[in-house]
C-alpha cells in the first residue's frame, strides 16, 4: 500500500511515491540537504514520503538514540533467553498444559527475530554527524512491529486460553474467537498507521480497532470469570494477575497511536514511542508468559495431588495361622 505523496519538502515526489532527491550529474550522488551527511560518504537513498506518523525520523541526541538502540538490544536478548527458558521448562508441566508453554516459546522466538530486524533498521536509519544522530535517508522499518504483533498476539491469547485445559470444544471456540479478534485489532490498527497526514482516517481506523480490543477484554473478564469459578483459589489468583499485566502492557499502544492525532511530536516523543513499545512488548510477552508458566505448573501439581488421592492403596489382609 503506497502512502499518499504529501511530504512537506522542497524535494518533489515522483510517480512511485518516493521523495525524489535532486542528483548531482557529475558525481551521480544525491545533493545533500544543508547540514546533512555529505553525499560522498553515503550513496543516494530514496527518502520515503510520510506513510506513518511513527516512521518520520528526526535528528536525535546521542542519549535519545542510544536509549532506543539499547532497549531494542535488550529486547532481543530477553526474548531469546525466555524463549529458551520456555522450551526447557515445558517438560516440567503435564502434557495437557505444555502446548501453551510451546506457544509462548514460539512467541518469544518470533519477537526476538523481529526485534533483531528492528535493531538493524535503527542502525541503518541514523548516522553520527557533528555530535548528533541524523537520518541517513534509509527508512526505519516500523512496520516490522505490526508484523510481530500480527503473529505473536494471536499466539499469546491462544496460550492463555489453552493453559486452563477447558476441553477440546470450549478451548477451540475460545482460541478461534480470540485469535481472530487479535488479528482484526492489529490489522485495523495498521491501516490507520499508514494513513500518514490523514489524521481523521487514522482516528477512524483506530476506533474500529477498539471493537475487537474491547471484545478480547470482555472474554478475559466476562466469560473467563465464569470459567475460573471451577478453578482453585491459586489458579484464580494467577489468572487475575495475568489479565492485569496484559491490560497494563496494552494500555501503552492506544496512547502511542493517538499521539499524532493530538499533534504531539518531536525527538523526545519519537524516543518515548520506541522505548514504550519495546517495554510494553517485554511486559506482555515475558510477564504474561511467566504467569502462563506458573498456571501450568500449579495445575500440574493439582492434577498430581488429585491422582494420588484417588489411588487405592491395597490393605494388608491378615493370614490366619494354624494352631499347633
Amino acid at each position: 500500500m503506497t502512502a499518499a505523496c504529501n511530504c512537506a519538502s522542497r524535494w518533489p515526489c515522483n510517480s512511485t511515491g518516493w521523495l525524489a532527491a535532486p542528483r548531482d550529474r557529475s558525481s551521480g550522488f544525491s545533493s545533500p540537504k544543508p547540514g546533512s551527511i555529505p553525499s560522498a560518504s553515503l550513496p543516494a537513498v530514496p527518502l520515503p514520503c510520510r506513510g506513518s506518523a511513527m516512521t518520520d525520523l528526526l535528528t536525535l541526541t546521542p542519549t535519545q538514540y542510544s536509549l532506543v538502540l539499547n532497549v531494542l538490544n535488550l529486547s532481543i536478548g530477553a526474548f531469546g533467553a525466555f524463549g529458551l527458558l520456555f522450551i526447557l521448562l515445558r517438560r516440567n508441566v503435564a502434557r495437557n498444559y505444555s502446548i501453551a508453554i510451546s506457544l509462548m516459546a514460539a512467541v518469544a522466538a518470533m519477537a526476538a527475530y523481529h526485534y533483531f530486524r528492528l535493531y538493524g533498521s535503527w542502525l541503518d536509519a541514523y548516522a553520527l554527524q557533528g555530535g548528533q544522530y541524523v537520518p541517513t535517508g534509509a527508512a526505519f522499518n516500523y512496520v516490522m512491529r505490526y508484523a510481530d504483533w500480527l503473529g505473536t498476539v494471536p499466539l499469546l491469547l491462544s496460550a492463555i486460553m489453552l493453559v486452563l485445559d477447558l476441553g477440546r470444544q470450549q478451548s477451540a471456540s475460545l482460541v478461534t474467537r480470540m485469535a481472530t479478534s487479535a488479528g482484526l485489532m492489529i490489522g485495523l490498527g495498521y491501516i490507520g498507521e499508514v494513513q500518514g497526514d490523514n489524521l481523521g482516517g487514522r482516528a477512524v481506523w483506530g476506533l474500529l480497532a477498539c471493537v475487537p480490543f474491547l471484545y478480547i477484554l470482555y472474554v478475559l473478564w466476562g466469560e473467563m470469570s465464569r470459567v475460573l469459578s471451577f478453578e482453585s483459589v491459586r489458579v484464580r489468583q494467577l489468572f487475575s494477575r495475568l489479565r492485569w499485566v496484559l491490560l497494563a502492557s496494552w494500555v501503552f499502544y492506544p496512547v502511542i497511536y493517538a499521539l499524532p492525532i493530538l499533534g504531539i511530536s518531536g525527538p523526545n516523543v519519537l524516543t518515548l514511542v520506541q522505548f514504550s513499545n519495546s517495554a510494553a512488548d517485554l511486559l506482555a510477552k515475558v510477564g504474561v508468559g511467566l504467569l502462563i508458566l506458573g498456571i501450568a505448573r500449579e495445575k500440574t501439581e493439582e492434577d498430581l495431588a488429585a491422582a494420588s488421592r484417588t489411588t487405592i492403596t491395597p490393605t494388608a489382609v491378615p493370614v490366619p495361622v494354624a494352631a499347633d
